[in-house]
């Protein structure tokens, strides 16, 4: 015994959707349109990137100014901080050797 009922015109119907059901999906929405209904509005434009401003290269001058730092806090006998100084200019040194 068959209980499918069929409408009376006999064509068949699709449920009516529960959007109160977890899982319901909801009707597509419109973004937002124009004043003249042509559609959204374009972002802003942003600005080109600048290229960053290339850092001048070191010079020897530099490191000896390190240099003659360390000899002033070895002659006060500050020995960690004419250590430091002193390193800075090895390292200043070194950079300036191997960019050449």
């Amino acid at each position: 015994m068959d209980i499918d009922s069929e409408p009376q015109n006999g064509t068949p119907t699709s449920p009516q959707p529960q959007s109160n059901m977890p899982g319901a999906f909801e009707p597509p929405k419109t973004n937002g349109t124009n004043v003249n209904g042509e559609g959204p509005a374009p972002p802003p434009h942003k600005s080109n990137p600048t290229s960053p401003v290339p850092v001048a290269a070191p010079t020897p001058e530099e490191a000896e100014a390190f240099k003659a730092a360390g000899n002033k806090f070895y002659k006060a006998k500050e020995y960690k901080k004419a250590i430091e100084e002193y390193t800075k200019g090895v390292q200043l040194l070194k950079q300036i050797l191997t960019t050449k």
